[in-house]
């Protein structure tokens, strides 16, 4: 069985906000960054069937 759904308030902690406050939504499954900004239906499918691909991030 798949891990539960976290999410984070990026604007709870300070460092996470700046980190990743311009890149939200950010996404993340088994600790890899799959997503930012935009999720498709495929992406998420992907990453959860057959395992994550990360993708480069902008500053």
């Amino acid at each position: 069985m798949p891990d539960p759904v976290v999410v984070v308030d990026v604007d709870e902690d300070p460092q996470v906000k700046a980190r990743w406050g311009d890149h939200v939504p950010v996404t993340f499954v088994d600790g890899v960054l799959i997503a930012y900004w935009f999720l498709d239906r495929d992406t998420l499918v992907s990453a959860l069937e057959d395992g994550p691909n990360p993708v480069p991030v902008v500053p």
